[in-house]
């Protein structure tokens, strides 16, 4: 039997700021075109692993145990023999796309730079070897993208050139560290079955770290379930979906399942959109307008979640954006508590925030990471008119921790000391701090795991109830559209071209958008779509 590519043994990863190991104990082998996942909840010491394989751990981190790469040991190894390990031999694609692409660098000039790294010589043949990568990872009109930045293209196709990026040296072991939680279902499917695709090709050994499990139950031959930095259970991937072994693993596929549904009662609309039109102006010397919206109008009430679906690219966003004022619309009629709002010609905000606060999708960016969470969440209270007094504010803020889960004492703490469900926490209790009548949420959990989704979600659902807030549920999650939201709206490229009921809508799509959205989204999600339109275009 040949030795496996990867053999990782007794691999233990401490921090100084935690008494016990962050990963201990682990080991694991992966063969040459194998494709094994790891999962497990947030702080399970994935991404450490991850980032342990290829010598990228915090300066603070030690690693001890047993890495073995072809052969080769990694573990304390020289900063030239992972310069000469690292691309060649194993190639990363992470996360988050937007942050590991250089905003002011053509893409084509980051393509060839990683290939003359690679020992590719002679500009003309590093930009033929640039565009086949864009071709190979299935970017359209790949000589053009060269010229591209990173901000002209979509989140899919940026994720594309991260792939072409790591298979720019010709490495033999692909890592993929949450390579498809920011992106919408479709593209989802799309990226997973490009590195399948080219796993296959190509002979690669893929590492495939995710939250998500119907794609984990894709992809995988195997799966390694991590708890507390331990491996709990390792076994192929039809074995443990069928009879898994240990709890933490039936936690995790029990999470995995739908939330229940919990209808509410139709009250009477608390906001009412008309014809709302947006458009972003393209710049270059003859600037033009290009459309993101196109006559949006939808209806939302106390007490009900309305999940506003659709590709990347469609318009949620910019929707939410318009609603609260970020962005100002060219045409638009908002109807909010009794006040009718000319979106295109109001200049103060603020009778818009007063009824609709927006949680963003990653509250490491939009928490103030100088601010104390206690700053952070008294801000709407001193902004207020009259403004909370201070003895008031510090009350306030400590029962809005309490409100979202969150123990007082974490108001002392920075964002950077708190787990991603502890800041998404923070965000909401800022949210809710304004007393808003309704709270927008744009992919508030896309990039949680499984266990910290189901914990937000519950804690929404719970808020909306004692509080009577509506909920715009911004999301590319078919599954969780179909068990926590009352209606839905679909948005295909700037124009909302269903929306109603979730029951209704799922089993009776009137757009062929709908349809493709639903058999390419979640099983619940599938399972309300009649057996016949599953083959309709």
């Amino acid at each position: 039997m040949n030795a496996p590519l990867l053999r990782v043994e007794n691999l233990r990863i401490t921090l100084p700021a935690r008494a016990e190991p962050v990963v201990a104990d682990l080991g694991f082998d992966l063969a040459a075109g194998e494709c094994l996942a790891l999962i497990g909840a947030s702080g399970s010491g994935k991404s450490l692993t991850s980032a342990a394989l290829i010598g990228l751990l915090p300066a603070a981190a030690r690693a001890e145990g047993s890495i073995r790469f072809a052969g080769e040991e990694l573990i304390a190894a020289a900063p030239a023999v992972w310069r000469r390990v690292r691309g060649a031999g194993i190639g990363m694609v992470w996360q988050d796309s937007q942050a590991s692409l250089h905003p002011l660098r053509r893409i084509g000039a980051q393509l060839t730079e990683a290939l003359h790294a690679a020992g590719v010589t002679g500009r003309a043949a590093a930009r033929e070897r640039a565009a086949a990568l864009l071709a190979e990872v299935g970017i359209d009109r790949p000589a053009e993208r060269l010229r591209s930045y990173a901000h002209e293209l979509s989140g899919g196709q940026r994720q594309r050139v991260l792939i072409a990026l790591a298979l720019a040296a010709d490495p033999c072991l692909l890592i993929a560290d949450e390579a498809t939680s920011a992106l919408d279902a479709s593209l989802r499917l799309q990226i997973v079955d490009l590195l399948d695709t080219l796993r296959r090709r190509r002979g690669l050994a893929l590492l495939f770290v995710s939250h998500d499990l119907a794609l984990v139950r894709r992809i995988a031959d195997r799966i390694a379930v991590l708890d507390r930095g331990r491996l709990v259970e390792l076994a192929d991937t039809e074995t443990l979906f069928a009879a898994p072994a240990q709890a933490q693993t039936r936690v995790l596929l029990a999470l995995a399942e739908p939330l229940p549904a919990a209808a509410a009662a139709v009250t009477a609309p608390l906001l009412q959109l008309h014809d709302l039109d947006f458009a972003y102006t393209a710049g270059g010397w003859r600037p033009s307008m290009r459309p993101a919206l196109r006559e949006v109008g939808f209806s939302l009430q106390a007490g009900r979640t309305l999940a506003i679906v659709g590709e990347s690219g469609s318009g949620k966003s910019t929707l939410l954006r318009c609603l609260t004022g970020l962005l100002r619309p060219q045409r638009g009629l908002l109807q909010l508590a009794g006040q009718n709002l000319d979106l295109a010609g109001l200049r103060d905000p603020a009778p818009l925030r007063e009824r609709l606060q927006l949680v963003f999708q990653d509250p490491g960016a939009s928490l103030d990471p100088l601010w104390r969470v206690g700053d952070i969440v008294a801000e709407p209270l001193r902004l207020a008119a009259p403004p909370v007094a201070a003895g008031e504010r510090n009350e306030r803020v400590a029962a809005l921790l309490d409100a979202v889960g969150l123990a007082p004492e974490l108001a002392r703490r920075h964002p950077h000391a708190l787990s991603g469900g502890q800041r998404q926490r923070v965000a909401i209790a800022r949210a809710l701090a304004a007393e808003p009548a309704a709270l927008l949420l744009d992919e508030a959990t896309s990039a949680l795991d499984v266990l910290v989704q189901r914990q937000i979600l519950e804690l929404l659902r719970r808020l909306q109830h004692e509080r009577g807030l509506a909920l715009l549920f911004v999301t590319h999650d078919l599954d969780l559209v179909a068990g926590f939201a009352d209606d839905v709206g679909v948005l295909w490229r700037g124009a909302l071209v269903e929306c109603g009921a979730v029951g209704e809508v799922f089993a009776h799509p009137r757009h062929s958008h709908t349809r493709e959205l639903l058999i390419a989204g979640g099983r619940a999600a599938r399972d309300l779509l009649p057996a016949g339109q599953l083959s309709k275009p």
